[in-house]
């Protein structure tokens, strides 16, 4: 099966300014990104805040170039499609359905905007196209003339769903769509998505800091860290066996319920990276616990394991078989007890 949505060696550069006397500095928020969705797919993005998430879920929509690199529509280069074009086959779904809504216009005419600017049916069935995709995402029709102040996040939220759902999109791109929600109301989203997804035979990016709506929803999933995908896999694989250090980092992150457990020890350490002084090597070494000799000069490739990939050392057959097992570190503790002591 070919890949409705590929990415491949997607790249954005930022220049950051440090001050009136000193020399802007390049800031690397994606970092040569290989990625393809197929159709019907979830494709989970997870990773710690400032990884590049949203910064590949707007080129992904088209809404910013890549530096280098480029994104495929079904084999069609995307900037060859127009932003009209694009906008007919992927929509987005915001994360704060406070601000993602215009206060001045209705519900009605909030949805079927984008109808309007793509001068699709006339006003009559662009209304009853409008109604239609309201009581698809569970608003009943008497909320069409009310204003957004008058809706609760969670139905806000469904209004935002409707408006990218009533184009017809083939893919939607979720960036975090519950996070601004209560708990009770984000399942009822989630389970909204998924129906959707399978009633309307939908394609998600969905992005989302937390874990347990991604192991919900998601049908593959991909980590980020500091702009470079380490690792990428099947939802169930991942969460059962995963491979780099830094997807069991996250995954030991989760709380759990269980009385006394206190709160997880991931191992990474307080210090979050600098983007903008990414280490040499590998980007995650410094807080690595299995960390190598060559893992602080030696970039990892992507090992592939059919659609599976991870960028890391330890999963590269080639240079572990050169490797001595001695120079692999014993702990995250060890190595900042070693530093603490130099």
């Amino acid at each position: 099966m070919t890949a409705l949505l590929e990415a491949q060696g997607l790249t954005r550069s930022f220049g950051v300014s440090q001050g009136m006397f000193k020399a802007r500095r390049t800031l690397h928020a994606v970092n040569g990104i290989n990625l393809d969705i197929r159709k019907g797919e979830v494709l989970g993005i997870v990773g710690e805040s400032g990884c590049g998430k949203s910064t590949l879920a707007r080129m992904l929509l088209g809404l910013l170039p890549p530096t280098a690199g480029k994104i495929a529509l079904d084999g069609q280069d995307i900037h060859t499609l127009g932003r009209k074009g694009m906008a007919r086959r992927v929509q987005p779904v915001f994360q704060d359905p406070y601000s993602s809504l215009n206060p001045r216009r209705t519900i009605a005419s909030i949805v079927s905007l984008p109808l309007e600017v793509h001068g699709i049916g006339t006003a009559a069935e662009r209304r009853k196209k409008t109604l239609d995709i309201l009581d698809k995402v569970g608003l009943p029709q008497r909320f069409a003339d009310r204003y957004p102040r008058e809706l609760s996040g969670g139905q806000r939220q469904r209004v935002a769903i409707a408006r990218a759902l009533v184009m017809n999109p083939e893919i939607v791109v979720c960036d975090e769509p519950t996070s601004a929600l209560d708990v009770s109301v984000q399942s009822q989203i989630l389970n909204l998505l998924m129906d959707l997804r399978r009633e309307l035979g939908l394609t998600y990016v969905f992005i989302s800091h937390n874990l347990a709506v991604v192991e919900h929803i998601a049908t593959r999933v991909a980590v980020m860290y500091l702009g470079r995908v380490v690792e990428l896999a099947e939802t169930e694989a991942l969460f059962k066996a995963p491979r780099h250090p830094y997807t069991k980092a996250l995954l030991t992150s989760v709380l759990t319920p269980e009385p006394g457990a206190g709160i997880p020890e991931t191992g990474l350490g307080l210090a979050f990276p600098d983007p903008l002084n990414p280490p040499p090597g590998c980007p995650f070494h410094p807080r690595c616990p299995e960390r190598m000799a060559q893992c602080s000069t030696i970039t990892p490739r992507f090992t592939e394991h059919g659609r599976d990939a991870v960028a890391c050392h330890l999963h590269d057959p080639e240079l572990r078989a050169s490797t001595p097992r001695n120079v692999v570190t014993l702990n995250a503790n060890t190595a900042l007890k070693q530093k603490e002591n130099s």
